[in-house]
């Protein structure tokens, strides 16, 4: 498979990468030794995506026809109306003892057929689950839109119709279901109780958290997603060569609300990396037209003038409000190194990352990290390189073979030296 290499280096270590991408079945296992942010999360969307759990989505419509039922007796005793048989010896028993006269009285059986087994119970949870996994979980509904995910959307209907729409499955209350019975119904003879306590019991140590590193490695393993950019792979994989070299490092989930992918404890300090990131709460990348209105340089003065045209024309025109920033970066990496007690910016790496082997396109590179290094501004509004905070600058490539790698603050790392030490 092409870049084989890639998706193995980065799949070892970003498990919660959740962006667009094509689902890999991932046949290797590796060490588990990771912790992951709302891990409980990561773990619902893995049961959803589980073939075993779309298979037994999929098969209900068929499967209820089924549905197993069992009888209740009632013993009632009764005044005038008689409901159900009546129990002649223990209705005379009851006569003699209350009124010998009183012919109105009545012991009686009352039958009647239920849906409450344990194995209707479970698959009643089963299924209130399952519908709330597929249409109200905030989490799992950000990836409606994402390609990989279309097999729940295509199979989720079968879950309402069950839940709602079956009479039988109407039938079954919903009552509390211990663990013990959901044991007991993973034996049961028919196919849809033995599925469904098993995938419930998935869900109980989920919502539990009650997973060995072991069990955790074969499940955050059944499939990884891989970027259909490969310069966004190639980006990863420059990550992960960062993050080998940490330790006790906590990953975050990758599903587009979040750009940090990790964080880790060094000494006194906080380390947090970002990915595609526009910034955070120490730093932006952002400069407004307001700070150049002063200027007398000719070419600042034209330029803010043709700003403005553009933005009035564009209005006029197309009734749309163009922005009024005049620069904004998106750096590939940025690395904060915050002073814990203090909650203060120590240190920042900033990282460019160029999937190429042409010079040009690395030079545009360094161009790009060189603006985001002078540009960067802290959360007050005044530029970093103006302050004691301290800038380094990193720049990732192919396989570019180079006399001199670091200079100024600035380190190039190559497919052929991988040199990350930052």
């Amino acid at each position: 498979m092409k870049y084989e290499w890639m998706i193995d280096e980065v799949s070892s270590y970003l498990y919660g990468y959740l962006k667009d991408g094509v689902i890999q079945i991932d046949s290797f296992i590796h060490k588990a030794h990771f912790s992951i942010d709302r891990l409980q999360d990561l773990l619902k969307l893995r049961f959803i995506k589980n073939k075993r759990t779309l298979i037994f989505m999929n098969s209900l419509e068929g499967a209820l026809g089924s549905i197993k039922s069992s009888t209740d007796s009632n013993t009632l005793e009764s005044y005038h109306e008689v409901r159900g048989e009546i129990l002649w010896e223990e209705t005379l028993q009851r006569r003699l003892q209350t009124n010998p006269k009183d012919s109105f009285r009545f012991i009686t059986r009352e039958t009647e057929r239920t849906f409450n087994t344990d194995e209707n119970l479970v698959l009643k949870e089963l299924l209130v689950k399952l519908y709330n996994y597929c249409f109200d979980d905030q989490f799992l509904n950000i990836f409606a839109s994402r390609p990989w995910y279309e097999e729940v959307l295509n199979n989720r209907d079968f879950v309402e119709k069950a839940l709602y729409q079956n009479v039988y499955v109407s039938r079954i209350v919903r009552k509390n279901v211990s663990d013990r019975t959901i044991n007991k119904v993973k034996s049961h003879r028919k196919k849809i109780y033995r599925e469904a306590a098993h995938l419930l019991f998935f869900i109980r140590k989920i919502e539990q958290e009650d997973f060995t590193p072991e069990q955790l490695t074969e499940v955050l393993h059944e499939f990884f997603i891989i970027p259909t950019n490969e310069d966004v792979l190639f980006e990863l994989y420059w990550i992960v060569q960062i993050l080998k070299q940490q330790n006790n490092v906590t990953y975050y989930l990758m599903d587009g609300t979040n750009s940090k992918v990790a964080s880790w404890a060094d000494g006194e300090f906080d380390v947090h990396l970002y990915h595609n990131s526009t910034g955070s709460k120490f730093v932006k990348f952002q400069i407004h037209i307001d700070e150049l209105a002063d200027s007398a340089n000719p070419y600042l003065i034209h330029k803010m003038q043709s700003i403005h045209q553009y933005r009035e024309l564009a209005k006029t025109f197309f009734n749309v409000d163009k922005s009024a920033i005049y620069w904004g970066g998106r750096p590939d990496i940025l690395i904060e190194k915050v002073d814990r007690k203090m909650n203060r910016l120590d240190s920042l790496v900033i990282g460019e990352i160029k999937n190429t082997q042409k010079m040009d396109y690395v030079s545009k590179g360094l161009s790009e990290l060189i603006d985001y290094m002078y540009l960067v501004k802290n959360d007050r509004g005044q530029y970093l390189v103006d302050t004691n905070v301290q800038i380094k600058g990193l720049l990732c490539v192919g396989a570019i073979e180079l006399k001199e790698v670091e200079k100024e603050k600035i380190k190039v790392a190559t497919l052929f030296t991988k040199d990350l030490l930052i």
